[in-house]
């Protein structure tokens, strides 16, 4: 499974993501990246298939209520253009 912890060493890149969901025979429709840096992810090692946004999101912080909304928004876009078709979003 995908939920497996990493040692300090290892890394789990957007390439893993991609081959684990295959694996597991699921298509992956959305990255939201909430990370508040650029250097872990790049879009370029994403399928085109994969829709990916962006959102600068301090860690150890509640978020303020502009950035949840954006999430949801962003959420709820996705599961409406995609209802019923299999593809799943995936929170980095």
């Amino acid at each position: 499974a995908i939920n497996q912890r990493l040692t300090p060493t290892q890394k789990f890149t957007p390439k893993d993501l991609i081959a684990a969901m295959k694996a597991l025979n699921v298509e992956l429709g959305l990255i939201i990246d909430l990370t508040y840096t650029t250097r872990y992810y790049e879009v370029k090692d994403l399928p085109k298939s994969v829709q990916y946004k962006k959102l600068y999101t301090v860690g150890l912080e509640v978020p303020d209520n502009a950035t949840i909304l954006q999430f949801k928004k962003w959420v709820r876009k996705f599961l409406w253009e995609n209802a019923g078709n299999g593809k799943y979003q995936h929170l980095m």
